[in-house]
């Protein structure tokens, strides 16, 4: 393999991490403005170490699918878990598909509230381009994040500029609590293990599937690096707009509409992409563990999947995430100090 595959193949991987990651909380800013953007200029600290344990961790979960050549996420929680990964392994695979399903409910809410189409038509959109992708595996799933990823990328950007030269703000955010180093380790270490959890099935699939260790280290480092960076950038310009910018469900939809009507209409676009990019890699994910547990065909595992997270889709987003992530949040926690264990062995 020449140079310039091998630096592609890991570029596919990276952004194929980052898509895994960056869903609807992300895009839409009210995840960063939690997680981080709370605790002011302190937030950067969290955001780095956020950013080192994406780059830690997805090296490690990335090698283990390199060494036990499985296409599921079940042998790398095997490894962390031991005699408990058949209880943890359903119900990952019970949250993932929640958590893809939540992804459809918000694209169904999208499209209901941004382009005036019934909710069943924005699920029923996303379903079928989802389909699609995952049906040629894990090649779709890199083909939809390379075209999508670098989207979402430069509007960030954008936005994080126009942030950056706007002069009608004060940058300074006055906190209204002490905030300590536990608050900040807290902050990175619960935002870094949900998502990990969440992309163990691609990124395991992925190590199983690429035989040069170097590109899976540049896939695994150059994604926490491309996380960390989009955190920072969005996080400073959620930081420019505080205390107003509290007031709006959806953040970054406020700053886009202040840059011109041109911005509103891209950050609907830049929204449905982060939400389907998750959607995708969680449903992969899905079907390569049916198909590992079950022996069911890759199609049939697919359908099953889908209409699955159409129905749980109609639950609502709110319902899910509040049932669903923090467990997956518990998870990931063992996922990290393992990995830590692991990757130092």
């Amino acid at each position: 393999m020449s140079r310039y595959s091998r630096v592609t193949l890991g570029v596919k991987i990276a952004l194929t991490y980052v898509g895994t990651v960056i869903g609807a909380g992300f895009a839409s800013g009210q995840e960063i403005l939690q997680f981080f953007t709370i605790y002011g200029k302190y937030s950067t600290f969290s955001i780095l170490l956020a950013a080192f344990l994406f780059v830690w961790v997805g090296i490690g979960v990335l090698k283990i699918g390199f060494e036990t050549r499985s296409r599921s996420f079940r042998d790398a929680v095997k490894v962390v878990f031991g005699r408990l990964s058949p209880l943890v392994n359903a119900y990952m695979l019970l949250a993932i598909m929640m958590v893809a399903a939540a992804m459809l409910a918000g694209a169904g809410a999208l499209f209901e509230e941004y382009i005036r189409l019934p909710f069943y038509i924005g699920i029923a959109v996303t379903a079928v381009v989802a389909w699609t992708f995952v049906a040629f595996g894990l090649k779709g799933v890199f083909a939809i994040n390379a075209w999508i990823i670098p989207l979402i990328l430069i509007f960030n950007l954008f936005v994080f500029v126009y942030s950056l030269c706007m002069d009608d703000h004060a940058y300074e955010l006055i906190l209204t609590f002490d905030v300590t180093a536990f608050d900040v380790v807290k902050a990175a270490v619960s935002y870094a293990s949900f998502n990990i959890v969440l992309a163990l099935g691609v990124l395991v699939s992925a190590g199983s599937e690429v035989d040069d260790p170097w590109a899976l280290k540049v896939g695994g480092a150059l994604g926490g690096f491309i996380l960390g960076a989009m955190l920072l950038m969005s996080n400073y310009s959620l930081m420019r707009y505080v205390p107003e910018i509290y007031e709006f469900e959806v953040p970054v939809l406020y700053i886009a509409r202040r840059i011109g009507p041109f911005f509103d209409g891209a950050f609907v676009v830049v929204m449905w992409g982060a939400i389907i990019t998750t959607f995708v890699a969680n449903v992969f994910s899905v079907v390569c563990a049916i198909n590992d547990i079950f022996k069911l065909p890759v199609h049939a595992a697919l359908l099953i999947t889908t209409v699955a997270c159409m129905a749980l889709s109609f639950i609502g987003f709110s319902r899910m995430v509040a049932f669903v992530y923090p467990i997956l949040g518990i998870i990931g926690v063992f996922v990290i100090c393992m990995m830590f264990f692991l990757v130092k062995k």
